[in-house]
């Protein structure tokens, strides 16, 4: 069913999120799966990474929509995955899992995101599009994020993420994500891992060749009841 482009409208609810700071690089434990290991970060990584973020066709879905100007700019991006100001992200490199080289990255990169709740993110090198990594990582990833320590606490979230009674403030926990309308393949990934579209929106376009708004896509995924 088609969604309007609608306008953000912000509610305080009662819910649950991981404890902050999120568990240090060196206390993270490696994930692995059929084909891929999901570990922390490594100071070896920067040229997988920078060849990653190199690629247009990798970039062109991200926030910032353009490859990366030069080494730098990796190397910064990944000073901030080992270690980001206050450890609030839950981010991972995504390895082949038979040479342990980086293919992705992919984690939770925003505490507080568009509409409020936490927000996913993954990007695999062009190469490795359309082999089921990216569902492969989400459906781990989810089963790490919702076993972290959590606390109850208030957040502001929009109202279109949320199903609330009349006088009802407490909220299921939601973890969101971010798509351009056009970017098929991650609308796939999502509903394949248990999200499900709740809002659309319009923000100024961000690559530098376009001109005009970019239609966004928002969606959540809540917590599972067999989380402990």
């Amino acid at each position: 069913m088609a969604l309007p482009v609608t306008q953000k409208n912000s509610i305080t609810v009662q819910t649950t999120l991981p404890v902050q700071p999120y568990p240090l690089i060196s206390d993270r434990n490696p994930i692995k799966t059929q084909r891929l290991i999901i570990r922390p970060f490594q100071a070896s990584d920067i040229d997988a990474l920078y060849e990653l973020r190199l690629q247009p066709e990798v970039m062109k879905y991200t926030k910032k929509g353009v490859p990366d100007i030069n080494r730098t700019e990796s190397q910064e991006i990944l000073d901030k995955m080992m270690g980001s100001p206050g450890n609030d992200m839950y981010n991972f490199a995504i390895c082949d899992g038979k040479t342990n080289v980086l293919i992705g990255t992919g984690g939770c990169h925003l505490p507080v995101g568009e509409v409020g709740w936490p927000e996913i993110g993954y990007m695999f090198r062009k190469e490795a599009h359309g082999k089921g990594y990216a569902t492969e990582f989400v459906n781990a990833f989810l089963d790490a994020y919702w076993v972290l320590p959590r606390v109850r606490t208030e957040v502001v979230v929009d109202a279109e993420t949320v199903e609330l009674s009349e006088g009802v403030t407490a909220a299921k926990e939601c973890l969101g994500a971010i798509t351009t309308a056009d970017n098929k393949p991650s609308h796939s990934v999502l509903r394949k891992t248990g999200f499900e579209r709740v809002k659309v929106f319009e923000v100024l376009g961000n690559h530098p060749q376009e001109e005009g708004d970019m239609t966004l896509w928002a969606w959540t995924v809540k917590w599972p009841s067999k989380a402990t």
